[in-house]
């Protein structure tokens, strides 16, 4: 049985940029992941037939993610970035494609905006903050839809300072970018790492820690190491560490994780003439989240379109008519599909406090915890949160001559 220095649960950004973090170190490193691709929201699906890709989940970088960006560096992927081309968001009222502008009333904007100089974000929603900062009507009509479309799901109580965080920005960099083959590609990159072994198609159905060893166990096989990651949604590593860490487990417990369900299309540009450019369409009211769209990357015969669809309304055949709908085109029209389920966390004012807990739960053990219930749900967020583990780990291994 093979032995590791360190096991990571979870071949998303997170995991894998804390087995990159550490692999870099010198550390042996085993990355395993349930599904069978690595990447998590990091999804770029491919239609091979036409040579054209849509993003499932995240689908922009920016020049402010400098973790990111020196993973990238390391990995010599950022000679394939991408500028986004500049088209604009917009929002569908009542069947129509309207610009974000012309929902607004701006004598409450006008009212309203002083706000921004006295308020502070901290402990406050994103409903309390933001419909003072705009005016309530405002809130309702226009941010309320656009922030439920950012993390993809009701916004209302999210903690305000965990959205939009300001970073210093690499001036090297271009200000927002993808990648020639989608943001996937810096996961594939991490994960193609020879000093990375990862398994994925494995689930991980118990960890076991005695006498300073840790134990990933499967349904045919336990993998041993001294330290141990966990990189999942916090309700699934709230049943992995159940048993081996019960304080640490109801903590992560009380985390509610949300799903999304995402479908994305390819289709012929000449069918879509009815939709302008765009970066992203968001519905006043609807049945999905948000569109994401490919527009930022020109192609000379396809666009696509990714529909953020909130979990448990509409059937696969429902929500096909409902793309259709949107677009102006026959469902038959739909040549490429492609689904994914997404997960999110929904986090809530005083969420800190839960963070500083677990926290203090894990400070003195080999047990690191990572991903987008930490920091925030941008990309950056959960390298940084990674990243920061990481050093962690290297302290307590240094305290002990590791």
């Amino acid at each position: 049985m093979t032995y590791y220095d360190i096991i990571i649960i979870g071949a998303g950004i997170s995991g894998l940029s804390l087995a990159h973090y550490c692999a870099k170190e010198g550390l042996k490193t085993l990355v395993i992941e349930k599904s069978k691709r690595v990447g998590g929201t990091l999804h770029s699906h491919c239609f091979e037939d036409i040579d054209f890709w849509v993003e499932m989940g995240a689908h922009t970088c920016y020049n402010s993610y400098r973790n990111l960006i020196q993973i990238m560096e390391d990995c010599t992927t950022i000679s394939r970035l991408v500028k986004r081309e500049k088209v604009p968001f917009k929002m569908l009222v009542d069947g129509h494609i309207r610009s974000i502008l012309s929902q607004l009333n701006f004598l409450e904007l006008m009212i309203s905006i002083p706000n921004i100089f006295s308020l502070k974000k901290q402990g406050q929603s994103v409903r309390s903050y933001y419909s003072k900062v705009i005016g309530n009507k405002n809130f309702q009509r226009v941010l309320s839809p656009a922030f439920n479309a950012v993390i993809s799901q009701d916004a209302s109580n999210f903690p305000a300072d965990m959205l939009f965080k300001k970073r210093n920005r690499r001036k090297d960099i271009i200000k927002k970018f993808t990648l020639t083959n989608g943001i996937q590609s810096i996961t594939d990159s991490i994960s193609s790492q020879k000093t990375i072994e990862i398994i994925i198609g494995k689930e991980v159905l118990s960890i076991e820690h005695n006498s300073g060893i840790f134990k990933a166990v499967t349904d045919s096989d336990i993998y041993k190491s001294d330290s141990l990651a966990v990189a999942v949604p916090a309700s699934v590593a709230s049943k992995l560490l159940r048993n081996s860490f019960p304080q640490t487990a109801e903590s992560l417990a009380a985390i509610s994780v949300k799903s999304v369900e995402s479908v994305g299309v390819a289709v012929k540009k000449d069918i879509t003439a009815s939709i302008p450019p765009v970066a992203g369409i968001i519905p006043l009211s609807d049945s999905f989240y948000s569109i994401v769209s490919r527009d930022t990357v020109k192609h000379d015969k396809y666009r696509g379109f990714t529909f953020h669809f909130k979990p448990g309304i509409l059937n696969n055949d429902a929500k096909l008519k409902q793309i259709a709908k949107v677009l102006g085109i026959k469902t038959a029209q739909i040549e490429h599909m492609a689904a994914k389920e997404n997960f999110v966390p929904s986090l809530k004012v005083g969420h800190d406090a839960l963070v500083s807990k677990i926290e203090q739960s894990i400070s003195a053990s080999p047990l690191l915890l990572t991903g987008n219930y930490f920091d925030g749900m941008a990309i950056e967020d959960c390298v940084t949160r990674s990243l920061r583990e990481f050093l962690r780990l290297k302290k307590l291994l240094a305290s002990h001559g590791g």
